[in-house]
């Protein structure tokens, strides 16, 4: 019987690992990662721009349209919650800082996620934790209660644009990668349509004039709530109408070649709906046998450490119990313990794991190839968010205040910021075009933020509103045009196995 527990104990032990570890990556030369990624860009190419791809770009399009609806919707309910909580100007602020910290974490979280676990999960979650906080955020029955479940959803909306940008890109043939500049079209229309409910709703359930003890109007929450329902169909979208498969660079980083073969395939018929050229299997066949590492040897190691650990402990144990064995009752007491305190330590080890790892994927991108376009990138980042989300905040409360007569009606105001969201449009649009003429890249961004300094000042020293509306109408062309440019730029500078955390991060500053 003695004999029966120990082997019961042994067998528990070996199928619960004292230490798991992350995926492992690849440990590929330069050289060797190099053919690896063409190899995959001639596979991508030969699948082409089709069916699978168009759809993903209207989905990671709709990401961004969330990402920007949801920003825009804060700045416009600012003055409403601010009415009916009471709040004082230098209190408000609060509401839309607690967006951005939700959001600067989110990226940051999301962005190390899909390096390491995959960017098929965190592109469906992203959207989901942000339709619960949104539909929820709608009920908050106090501003501090607000503030805390906006800032759950900008975690969740935060993760959008870094992840479905290096998904589609990762999903697209190179010649066509210039069109992840388009995604930021749905980015503007994001603005637009926020405006655009806000038009709708706002002034029609929102009070005009200050009201003792706060106005109760509900233009507010209907809004949050009509933005919850919208997010909810994109979910839909992503879940159940899309089947999105993992993208194949990522599977490559981390080893798993042959699901990478079957990714390629099932997009192939996709695109195509015939079986695959012989050029095709022969790259396939290439990319499965000349790069895939066996890793049987390390893990077999692993697996014998682990088993040496569990002999160990189990021996430990059994000496224990020999020297002093208790009453029966205790030694169950000492049996339940030894079992939680194992199972505590499995994921001491598993959780310090993952940390280590999620630290150690910042390392590249301060190392001496990447450090520099690391630190240029995090300075536009930072400046022109500041610039751009310090005007979008300021502007709504500044119309409905500095009126003809003082203040202004609420449909003027939603009006002129409907016009200012809809100039931004054709920046998106013709940042596409831009990107791939003469200008270049970096050239647009220049010409685009010293045109955006110009308007913001002749904004601020002409107090004709006419002339006002033109040029917050040119800014917000011009930002949205620098914006798409910086979009799609920051993942062309890094590879795929640090992509994700690039942008993460980026999105982080900007946010911070």
């Amino acid at each position: 019987m003695a004999g029966t527990n120990n082997r019961a104990r042994q067998a528990q032990h070996q199928a619960i690992p004292v230490r798991f570890s992350p995926l492992s990556t690849r440990e590929l030369s330069p050289e060797e990662q190099s053919a690896q990624m063409s190899l995959l860009d001639d596979l991508m190419s030969d699948i082409g721009m089709g069916k699978y791809q168009k759809q993903l770009l209207i989905l990671c399009g709709l990401g961004w349209l969330a990402d920007n609806m949801w920003l825009q919707c804060i700045a416009l309910i600012l003055p409403r919650v601010q009415a009916q909580f009471e709040i004082p100007d230098q209190h408000i602020g609060i509401l839309s800082s607690s967006m951005f910290i939700g959001t600067m974490f989110g990226a940051m979280f999301w962005g190390v996620f899909a390096d390491a676990y995959g960017r098929k999960l965190a592109f469906n979650f992203t959207l989901t934790i942000t339709t619960i906080f949104g539909i929820a955020s709608s009920f908050a029955n106090s501003f501090w209660f607000l503030c805390l479940l906006i800032l759950c959803l900008g975690f969740g909306v935060g993760g959008n644009t870094p992840v479905d940008g290096a998904l589609f890109l990762e999903f697209t043939p190179k010649k066509n990668q210039y069109l992840l500049t388009f995604l930021s079209v749905f980015f503007s229309f994001g603005a637009v349509a926020a405006s655009l409910l806000g038009y709708v709703l706002l002034p029609r359930f929102s009070c005009e004039d200050h009201v003792e003890g706060g106005c109760q109007g509900q233009g507010w929450r209907y809004m949050l709530l009509a933005l919850g329902g919208v997010t909810l169909s994109m979910v839909f979208g992503r879940v159940i109408l899309f089947k999105l498969e993992e993208s194949p660079k990522f599977l490559l980083n981390h080893n798993r070649h042959d699901e990478a073969a079957i990714v390629l395939h099932r997009i192939f018929e996709i695109n195509h709906g015939e079986t695959q050229s012989e050029e095709f299997e022969e790259h396939i066949e290439i990319l499965t046998s000349r790069f895939k590492q066996d890793f049987s040897g390390e893990s077999s190691g692993e697996s014998s450490s682990s088993d040496s650990e569990s002999g160990d402990m189990e021996s430990l144990a059994d000496h224990g119990t020999a020297r002093r064995r208790p009453p029966g009752h205790r030694s169950r007491q000492d049996a339940t313990r030894g079992k939680y305190g194992m199972i505590f330590q499995r994921y001491q080890h598993e959780w310090r794991d993952k940390f280590d790892t999620a630290v150690g994927r910042f390392r590249p991108l301060l190392s001496p190839k990447f450090r520099l376009s690391t630190i240029l990138l995090w300075i536009i980042w930072g400046l022109v968010a500041f610039a751009y989300t310090a005007f979008n905040v300021f502007y709504p409360k500044f119309l409905q205040e500095h009126g003809e007569d003082g203040n202004r009606s609420l449909k003027l105001v939603y009006q002129d910021i409907l016009i200012y969201s809809i100039a931004g449009v054709p920046g998106s649009m013709l940042a596409t075009v831009m990107v791939e003429g003469r200008l270049g890249r970096r050239y647009t961004m220049a010409v685009s933020t010293l045109g955006t300094a110009l308007a913001i000042f002749l904004f601020a020293t002409l107090s004709n509103h006419t002339a006002m509306t033109i040029f917050s109408a040119i800014l917000s062309l011009l930002s949205t045009l620098n914006y798409a440019v910086l979009y799609s730029y920051t993942p062309e500078v890094f590879p795929s196995d640090i992509r994700g955390t690039a942008c993460g991060a980026a999105a982080a500053i900007s946010r911070l």
